[in-house]
C-alpha cells in the first residue's frame, strides 16, 4: 500500500505547497509522516520525513500540521520543528516541551 495523502497546505517558510502523507508500511506498525514540497523545502530538499508517535490519531497529526506558529517569522514550519530545532526523528508537541507525546 502506498503512503496515503492526508492534507495539503501552503508553506510560507519555503514559499511552496506542501503535501502530507502517512506511510503505514513500516515495520512493527510504525507510521511516518512524509511531506513533499512542490519547489523544495529546507536546503532545497523535496521531501521531509518524521516518525509519528504511536498513540497519535490521524486527527492529532492534522492538528499538529496546522499548529499556529507563535512567531510568524519562524524559520521552519510546525512539522519540522521537532527535527530542526530539537534533533528529534519523531514528532512531538514542542509547545508542551515534552518529547514523548
Amino acid at each position: 500500500m502506498a503512503p496515503r495523502r492526508i492534507a495539503e497546505t501552503y508553506c510560507k517558510q519555503y514559499g511552496t505547497n506542501a503535501t502530507f502523507f502517512i506511510d503505514e508500511r513500516q515495520p512493527a506498525g510504525r507510521r511516518l509522516l512524509i511531506v513533499k514540497y512542490e519547489k523544495g523545502g529546507f536546503e532545497g530538499k523535496k521531501e521531509f520525513i518524521a516518525g509519528i508517535p504511536d498513540e497519535w490519531t490521524e486527527q492529532e497529526v492534522l492538528n499538529f500540521l496546522l499548529w499556529p506558529m507563535k512567531h510568524p517569522e519562524a524559520p521552519y514550519p510546525a512539522w519540522e520543528i521537532p527535527a530542526r530545532a530539537h534533533g528529534s526523528p519523531k514528532l512531538f508537541r514542542f509547545w508542551e516541551d515534552d518529547k514523548s507525546t
